[in-house]
C-alpha cells in the first residue's frame, strides 16, 4: 500500500446538481434506496464490514500546522493479521484558518482503494453548510461513479445522494503526512518554549509539527547543543496524545536519528 506500513509501525466544486424537496418523516422513513449503479451494494457492504471490525488497530499521525495556518491529521485503520498489516481505511482531516474543515475517508481492500467520501464543512454568513461526495474506483483504482451530498447540518441525509460527474479523491496527501514522507519528513527544526513545557519542533520549512516533553535526555541535549548542526536532520520519533487541564498536546515517549 504504497509503503504506508513502513514508518507508521514505529509509531504504532466540480458542480452537481440537486433537486432537493421537503419530505415529512413518516414518508421519509418508507423511502426505498434504489441502487444508483449495478454493484453499489456490493461496495456499501465491504465499507460496512471495515467500519464494524472492532479488531481493526487506529494509528495516527502528528498533526502538523502549515505555513499557510491549515492544520493536517490522518488516522487509519490496518488489519494485522498473523504480524501482517493491511491498510483498511484512512481518516484525512484539513483545517482551513478561516474555520473551513475537510475530513476524506478513504476505504481499501486488498492493495486497492475502492472508496471515498470527502466532506467539506463551510461556514459562510453565519451558516454551517455541508457538502458530502462520494466516490467509487475500480479495480485499477480510478473513479467510475461519484453521488454528491449538500445541504445544513439539520436537513442533510443520506438518502438525498444525487449523481454527479465522477471526482476522484486523491489519496496521496493523506499517506504522505501518516508516513512522514516528503514535506511531512519528521526533520529537526530546533525547540521552542511556552507555559511551562518545551517542545521539539519537527518537520519541513512548510509544514511542522510540535512534541512536548519535560526534560532533556541524551539525543536531545545533543540536539540543543548542537542544533545549528542539527537542522534538517531526519529524526524517528514515537509519541502519545496527551491532555493537561483540558489542552491537548502531542507528548515524546521516544526519539532518535534516522540511520
Amino acid at each position: 500500500m504504497r509503503n504506508f506500513i513502513g514508518f507508521i509501525l514505529f509509531g504504532l466544486l466540480v458542480s452537481c446538481s440537486q433537486n432537493t424537496q421537503e419530505k415529512n418523516k413518516s414518508n421519509y422513513a418508507l423511502k426505498e434506496i434504489q441502487p444508483m449503479f449495478e454493484q453499489e451494494q456490493e461496495f456499501e457492504n465491504e465499507i460496512k464490514s471495515i467500519e464494524s471490525n472492532k479488531k481493526l488497530v487506529e494509528v495516527t499521525s502528528l498533526e502538523y500546522l502549515s505555513s499557510k495556518g491549515e492544520t493536517f491529521l490522518v488516522k487509519g485503520l490496518v488489519q494485522n493479521v498473523n504480524q501482517e498489516m493491511t491498510l483498511k481505511k484512512l481518516i484525512f482531516k484539513q483545517l482551513y484558518e478561516n474555520g473551513n474543515e475537510k475530513t476524506c475517508s478513504f476505504y481499501y481492500k486488498g492493495m486497492r482503494k475502492i472508496a471515498s467520501v470527502c466532506e467539506q464543512s463551510i461556514i459562510k454568513k453565519n451558516n454551517f453548510n455541508r457538502v458530502i461526495t462520494k466516490s467509487y474506483y475500480d479495480d485499477s483504482s480510478q473513479v467510475f461513479f461519484s453521488k454528491r451530498l449538500n445541504g445544513n447540518s439539520e436537513t442533510i441525509d443520506e438518502k438525498n445522494y444525487s449523481k454527479c460527474e465522477p471526482i476522484s479523491h486523491d489519496d496521496d496527501l493523506a499517506l504522505k503526512v501518516i508516513n512522514q514522507k516528503g514535506e511531512f519528513e519528521t526533520k529537526f527544526q530546533g525547540f521552542v518554549e511556552n507555559m511551562g513545557k518545551i517542545y521539539l519542533i519537527l518537520g519541513t520549512e512548510n509544514y511542522t509539527s510540535t512534541v512536548a516533553f519535560s526534560e532533556y535526555n541524551p539525543i536531545l541535549q545533543l540536539l540543543k547543543n548542537n542544533e545549528k548542526k542539527f537542522l534538517g536532520k531526519k529524526l524517528i520519533v514515537e509519541f502519545f496524545v496527551n491532555e493537561d487541564g483540558g489542552f491537548k498536546f502531542q507528548a515524546l515517549k521516544s526519539v532518535r536519528f534516522d540511520q
